[in-house]
């Protein structure tokens, strides 16, 4: 590897020179032997240590990023976004899959701070709740991490710390979701949640619970399944409602609209003739499934760009909190698998069972 000291043997020239201009602190250098600096440098491929670097500085310019299942679309589409923003800005990212584990995120934390992070970006496990969350918020601020949260956030009581947090406008996709349904005709709508300490998850069906009352439609909790935004969890709602009175499905997120199908089918259930279903996420497998899926779309790239982008602007203006964080908003697309409830489904279903 090239170091300093090379470049200074092939021009002659003062280590401590070479270094002020490669550290671009040669204010006072004429631009002739900033020149000659560099073009060493190119010749010789020469690349800065970050290590050395960071010991400097006290920055590596690498942040880390907890999802919580890399497996889903969802998370692999934020993930590349964090990392095409990160990279513009000369920033690297340390990906970490916790696969919705609040043990895999703390022994992830302690490996990234071990790692000389600058900051964390952390979409929370689907197991978390706040005691556990407190338990990792005292690890990251005792190891004076930022830190800044996507997607997946908790009802913070009043007395905690303000937060970091990017997001998008959970309370109105839900209420998309819903009237979206409701517009076509159906009353009778089943919903599988988020777990339901998560606040992304809440605002969800606070959405839907709002379409219902605008359409003078009565909120059935017996209509309503907590689910944990995996497949299985679709498959096993399906389960629970079948023999209730329902005509439409509202999955929170599009892994588990995929179980709600999954399941449908072992009814003999079909899609939408029989049942209308509607997922949260519009991940790209939504729009190439044998019935294409209706869903709220989040613009997940997007999303990831500007939390990395907004990220580094935090830590590089050593603020503890911006108040100016985007909170993006939602789009309902229409495919396939939702259309106008079928009268005689009941009798169908009861014959199924």
């Amino acid at each position: 590897m090239t170091t300093i000291k090379d470049i200074a043997a092939k021009t002659n020239l003062s280590i401590s020179t070479v270094s002020i201009v490669l550290n671009n602190r040669a204010s006072r250098i004429p631009k002739s032997t900033r020149d000659i600096v560099i073009n060493a440098a190119k010749e010789l491929n020469y690349r800065p240590n970050q290590l050395a670097v960071g010991l400097v500085t006290k920055r590596t310019k690498t942040l880390g990023l907890i999802v919580p299942d890399i497996r889903n679309n969802f998370f692999s589409s934020l993930a590349k976004g964090i990392e095409d923003e990160a990279r513009n800005n000369g920033w690297t990212v340390l990906l970490c899959n916790s696969n919705d584990s609040h043990k895999r995120d703390l022994e992830y934390i302690k490996m990234l701070e071990g790692k000389g992070v600058d900051g964390i970006l952390y979409s929370m496990s689907s197991d978390s709740n706040l005691k556990n969350f407190k338990e990792k918020y005292s690890l990251i601020k005792n190891f004076d991490i930022k830190f800044l949260m996507i997607d997946r956030y908790l009802d913070f009581p009043a007395t905690f710390p303000k937060i970091n947090v990017v997001s998008l406008d959970h309370f109105k996709g839900g209420y998309l979701a819903a009237k979206h349904l409701i517009d076509l005709g159906h009353k009778k709508i089943a919903c599988v949640t988020g777990p339901q300490y998560l606040s992304e998850s809440n605002d969800r069906l606070r959405g839907y619970k709002q379409a219902l009352d605008d359409g003078s439609i009565e909120y059935d909790e017996e209509l309503i399944v907590e689910g944990n935004y995996h497949i299985e969890s679709g498959v096993s709602a399906v389960n629970k409602l079948i023999e209730k009175d329902f005509t439409a499905i509202f999955a929170f997120n599009d892994m588990m609209a995929y179980g709600v199908l999954k399941g449908l089918k072992t009814y003999n259930l079909s899609i939408p003739h029989d049942i209308s279903v509607i997922g949260y996420d519009d991940i790209y497998l939504s729009e190439i499934l044998e019935v294409p899926l209706t869903t709220i779309h989040q613009p997940i790239e997007v999303m990831g760009r500007g939390a990395a982008k907004h990220f580094i602007n935090i830590i590089d203006s050593k603020e503890e909190f911006l108040d100016n964080l985007p909170l993006y908003s939602p789009e309902l697309i229409v495919r396939k698998s939702t259309s106008k409830p079928n009268k005689r489904l009941l009798n169908k279903r009861t014959q199924v069972i």
